[in-house]
């Protein structure tokens, strides 16, 4: 199957953030929240490695090791509605800190920050006002919820 490189910034546990690219199917999308859900397939999906493309190679990393993937906004992303929002601060390992916002669509009954992240898998999405990030899960230390706007 054709596949299609996307642009990235990639944290691998421990280390700094880094350009890299990451691998989807090219097939016809409408729009770019349809390549950030195609994204969090990826990486959602339950293999274990992932090939990524950064200084001109290819390798396959265990998504064990990486802490979070990022994906720029684009000004024409559209817009998929949420019956939640929940402003929060996510600390990881190393001490790395990351503010959005985690939106989901979950029952009445599991209205809750903690029901959001106990239900997320291996990443739990979080929008920030310049990038979609894909954070794994392993690597949060602590969460915390927070009033007002994040952006």
């Amino acid at each position: 199957m054709p596949t299609k490189a996307v642009a990235v910034r990639l944290a691998l546990v421990g280390g700094l953030p880094t350009p890299a690219e990451l691998f989807v199917t090219d097939v016809p999308r409408r729009g770019h929240g349809q390549l950030l859900d195609d994204l969090a397939a990826l990486v959602l999906a339950p293999k274990t490695f992932l090939p990524v493309k950064w200084s001109n190679r290819v390798r396959l990393l265990g998504k064990h090791a990486i802490a979070w993937i990022a994906i720029g906004h684009e000004p024409t992303d559209d817009v998929t509605l949420y019956d939640r929002e929940h402003i929060v601060e996510l600390e990881l390992l190393r001490g790395t800190k990351l503010l959005g916002n985690l939106l989901d669509s979950a029952p009445l009954d599991r209205t809750r920050v903690i029901d959001h992240l106990n239900g997320a898998g291996a990443f739990v999405r979080l929008w920030t006002a310049d990038a979609h990030y894909l954070v794994n899960t392993q690597q949060i230390v602590a969460v915390t919820e927070l009033g007002g706007e994040a952006r």
